[in-house]
């Protein structure tokens, strides 16, 4: 939700940055249409009879009609592009409002969701921590290998212990995508902070191609993610009221498994 609210802001200001050229543009083509318009009644060719009455000769008739329908095909040109300008920046402006809901509905979307995580932590008791039901505890030090995959599971490892906060990414709490993100955020490459939008972005694997650094994904709608350590293992940021820890990697229903594209780093 966190991601789509700053897409939404950044789309936000594309197009306000777009809407005072687009009124430019069309104050340039209502003076361009009002010249011509004036252009004619000065020179007195309003029509095709004005310039057969007012004509000397048939060659100043030519002449007469000739220049009274370049200019009349000027005239429509310019008017046409103001009416396609005018249409274009309506368009405009009806993204923008589109946008400016879509923006105050996230908002409120997130201050009550903030509202009720404040107020679930506010009744744990004396906000103290515990470590999650199954978490391992017994030693285990996963390899980091001197790659980007390694940096990311020595900074996930180095994350034990530290509190769940839904919205965090660190340095000193995360939620589950939060964790993810860093800790290949560390080794150079960047994740949406989103357990689902990971799933999407990074290559899809099969388990037995499973390897450290590699994302595991939780749960029919991908609400949670880990990281692999190797020996069956993840790393994770449970959920309120628990730490970051080291569990077996099928503590939970698994629905795929992903790597992030590090070859250029």
């Amino acid at each position: 939700m966190r991601d789509d609210l700053r897409s939404t802001n950044a789309q936000l200001a594309r197009v306000n940055a777009r809407l005072a050229p687009l009124q430019g543009r069309v104050a340039a083509a209502q003076r361009a249409a009002d010249e011509l318009a004036a252009a004619l009644y000065r020179s007195g060719a309003v029509g095709s009879t004005a310039a057969l009455i007012g004509a000397d000769s048939p060659e100043t008739l030519m002449d007469q009609l000739a220049t009274l329908d370049h200019l009349e095909r000027r005239r429509t040109t310019a008017l046409n592009a103001l009416k396609n300008t005018q249409r274009e920046l309506g368009e405009e402006r009806f993204q923008l409002d589109r946008l400016q809901l879509q923006q105050r509905a996230q908002e409120a979307e997130l201050g009550a969701r903030k509202a009720t995580i404040e107020s679930q932590l506010k009744r744990m008791q004396n906000g103290r921590a515990r470590m999650p039901r199954g978490a391992l505890v017994d030693g285990y030090r996963p390899v980091f290998t001197d790659d980007a995959a390694g940096r990311a599971v020595k900074y996930a490892y180095e994350q034990l212990g530290k509190v769940y906060q839904w919205g965090a990414d660190g340095p000193n709490a995360y939620d589950c995508s939060g964790l993810t993100m860093a800790a290949w955020k560390a080794a150079g490459v960047v994740l949406p902070h989103n357990a689902a939008r990971q799933k999407q972005t990074v290559t899809p694997i099969k388990r037995e191609e499973l390897r450290p650094g590699d994302l595991v994904f939780y749960y029919k709608d991908v609400s949670h993610v880990g990281l692999y350590i190797g020996d069956g293992r993840v790393i994770e940021a449970p959920r309120t009221g628990e730490r970051i820890s080291m569990r077996l990697l099928d503590y939970a229903p698994i629905v795929g498994y992903g790597r992030p594209d590090y070859t250029a780093q």
